[in-house]
């Protein structure tokens, strides 16, 4: 058993806590390092040494997929990262990249910061405080991921396709029995009859989408490979949309290390553009598809009927390569949607509501299907907003039924099913939960967690600096017209920055032919290029120490838009209009007459 110096931390520390936004764009490590857990920990980054272990309580990890989180730690020489319960994708790309994590429940009250941690990671063993602990051993296939140094050094030992097979996949298909839709698309791309949860498969995919947050990265990993390789080029998709246009000469290295691969392998590119997800649901996505993309927010493509999971750098590089995954076949969690939302709330009321209810983590590696007449009566906007936020309580990913609005969208734009699937009326879920949706109010989250959801009215009067309207959450056409119908006739509060930036460049086409912008722009919001903007809080709005934003943004994690001391409310585009009205946070039934 080896001995090491512990470095503790609580529950729900996320992925802007250890690396934060601004940072991630760099194009090394070494340069990020020095910036891990710098808003909860300053002193971190200066005094870990090798070999130090962090502990940590509940959902270590969550909030984006991006591989630089556990990236930093493991360059800075931390051993292991032990905690309660990890974040589906952290757990996953920390295991990709070669850094240990441990399941372990108890040993979080017997340590100290600075104190010693007895660890025997091939025992499942941890000794502090005189007393031993019994902690999660890895999965056969994982072990064999860390045992090669990672899935990159796998790749080049030629072990790769053994170490995503592993032991645990289920040798031979068990008889059919009643699928959930989740199931029923896994077992389409792992070309078996059926699926049961816990068994992980391999599969082939269908598509695969990458940003400028971490598609610089990918290239450099797949540039170190022995015989580097692209399986299915035109399955591709490279999106330049987090720092839109390029705000620094390293950002825009990063922006041509993309454009050049892109060209080189024939991938399809867009930039200036839009938000990567709704430009996916615009061009791309067809039911009944299993697709990856290195964004969190894959499992917007759930709207649509697909299986859109987000996952690291490495996990990606490994889909370019291979054409192929491995997947762990989850539960499933149904939330039955009933009624008619009542004239002022909306589907993030909906889908902040659900995650106040279950909590960050309260979804955890399972899939929401959402179905109900309530789900019926959504367009696929709206269907979009509550599948887009899924991965906020920790699910792998969200799903809808396709129906006539579905079919009909992909008719529109020249597109056609892969397949159909729904649920068998009696496959198992895990959960069944019912909502009736007139009992839904207009909610907003309160800082820094997306599961502190309140009653809008109960934040009423919180003074706010800065409004935002965009993101892969909100930003379409039907949010754009909220917000001008209650602009309209009326003027943004002198001391707030109300930005607004469409999802695409076709809804703010849409939006200039409806005369949408014009009456933004009379009212004195900014309406800026169609990309992440406000909610990356890196290149657009970020706001500064002690300033109050409320956004239709995916996150208000501390520090997520800006200076760690400042503080981010999650809302509706009619809450946030409002409130950029009134220069405070309140609803837009309390403004009165124009």
């Amino acid at each position: 058993m080896e001995n090491a110096r512990v470095w503790t931390f609580g529950n729900d520390v996320d992925t802007d806590q250890i690396i934060a936004s601004q940072y991630i764009i760099l194009p090394t490590l070494e340069e990020m390092k020095p910036h891990t857990f710098e808003s909860i920990d300053p002193g971190f980054a200066a005094g870990v040494q090798p070999g130090d272990v962090v502990v940590a309580g509940e959902n270590f990890g969550c909030g984006s997929s991006r591989e630089q989180a556990p990236g930093v730690l493991k360059g800075l020489g931390v051993r292991a990262v032990v905690a309660k319960s990890f974040a589906r994708i952290f757990y996953r790309n920390a295991i990709n990249i070669g850094l240990p994590v441990v399941l372990c429940d108890g040993i979080q009250d017997a340590v100290k910061p600075g104190g010693t941690l007895g660890i025997d990671l091939a025992g499942g063993v941890l000794e502090a405080g005189g007393k031993r602990f019994a902690a999660t051993r890895l999965p056969a296939h994982m072990q064999g991921i860390l045992a090669a140094g990672g899935l990159v050094a796998s790749l080049n030992a030629g072990e790769g396709k053994a170490a995503q097979d592993g032991a645990d996949k289920a040798d031979t298909p068990k008889a059919a029995v009643p699928q959930t839709m989740a199931e029923k698309i896994i077992a389409r791309a792992a070309g078996v009859p059926a699926v049961h949860p816990g068994e992980i498969h391999t599969i082939t995919l269908d598509r695969l989408m990458s940003n400028d947050g971490t598609t610089h990265m990918t290239i450099d990993m797949y540039h170190q490979l022995k015989q580097p390789h692209l399986a299915a080029p035109e399955k591709l998709v490279f999106v330049i949309d987090h720092n839109s246009p390029a705000d620094t000469p390293k950002t825009a290295a990063a922006h041509r290390k993309m454009r050049d691969f892109a060209r080189e392998h024939s991938i399809t590119f867009y930039e200036g553009k839009g938000v990567c997800h709704q430009l996916m649901m615009e061009n791309h996505v067809c039911p009944g598809e299993f697709i990856i993309g290195a964004d969190s927010h894959t499992c917007s493509y759930g709207a649509l009927g697909a299986f859109g999971t987000g996952v690291g750098s490495t996990d990606f590089l490994y889909g370019m390569v291979r054409g192929q995954t491995w997947v762990m076949v989850p539960e499933t969690i149904r939330f039955e949607l009933h009624g008619r939302l009542r004239p002022g709330v909306t589907p993030r009321d909906v889908m902040l509501s659900i995650i106040g209810d279950v909590g960050a983590d309260g979804c955890n590696y399972k899939v929401m299907e959402f179905v109900g007449p309530g789900i019926d009566a959504m367009s696929i906007d709206e269907r979009m907003v509550l599948a887009n936020l899924a991965v906020e309580a920790g699910a792998k990913t969200a799903l809808m039924a396709p129906d006539d609005k579905t079919l009909a969208y992909l008719a529109e734009r020249g597109r056609k099913p892969t397949a159909l699937f729904k649920s068998d009326d009696d496959a198992t879920f895990a959960a069944v939960h019912t909502y009736q949706l007139e009992d839904i109010v207009p909610v907003v989250a309160r800082p820094d967690h997306i599961d502190d959801v309140v009653p809008a009215t109960d934040a009423l009067g919180v003074p706010i600096d800065e409004a935002f309207l965009g993101s892969c959450n909100n930003g379409r056409i039907g949010e754009l017209r909220a917000a001008a119908a209650i602009l309209k006739g009326r003027r943004v509060h002198p001391m707030v920055r109300f930005i607004v930036s469409p999802a695409s460049n076709a809804v703010y086409a849409q939006a200039l032919r409806e005369g949408i912008i014009t009456v933004l722009n009379d009212a004195g919001a900014q309406v800026v290029n169609a990309n992440c903007s406000v909610c990356w809080g890196s290149c657009q709005g970020v706001i500064g120490p002690g300033e109050v934003l409320i956004s239709t943004g995916t996150r208000n994690f501390k520090g997520r838009a800006g200076h760690k001391d400042s503080m981010v409310y999650l809302g509706s585009a009619e809450t946030v209009a409002a409130s950029a009205v009134a220069g405070e946070i309140t609803t837009a039934d309390l403004l009165g007459p124009v």
